[in-house]
């Protein structure tokens, strides 16, 4: 009588594979259903009505400028410790140097979010 057990029949795995591509079929259609409404992409154009020639200039200017307002935000409230006079007196004062701090400051709440939803997404499968 044949072993039924082993793992290297060919018809044996074939017919695991096919069963585990359904299932996963399966949920990969349940997932796509459950979120059809969550990923409508947002994009400047469908939030903001402004002339297609400004559309471009808008966008350069919050990518300079958001990083900009965080860093200096940052280096006044953090190393400043929100004192005015200590803020003068730093010569932190370059544009280039809030900018960089700014968009690292972005960059690393990102991170945290991805790794956030990374461990939320985990722990509901």
């Amino acid at each position: 009588m044949p072993n039924i057990t082993n793992s290297t029949d060919p018809y044996r795995n074939t017919i695991k594979r096919t069963l585990e591509d359904k299932q996963s079929q399966e949920r990969r259609k349940d997932f796509k259903e459950s979120n059809k409404n969550k990923t409508e992409k947002a994009f400047l154009d469908k939030n903001v009505e402004l002339p297609e020639s400004i559309n471009n200039v808008v966008g350069l200017s919050i990518f300079a400028l958001l990083p900009y307002i965080i860093g200096i935000t940052f280096i006044f409230l953090i190393i400043a410790q929100a004192n005015i006079e200590t803020y003068r007196n730093t010569d932190m004062n370059s544009f280039l140097l809030a900018w960089t701090i700014g968009y690292e400051l972005i960059a690393a709440i990102s991170l945290l979010a991805i790794l956030k939803s990374a461990i939320s997404f985990k722990q509901k499968q």
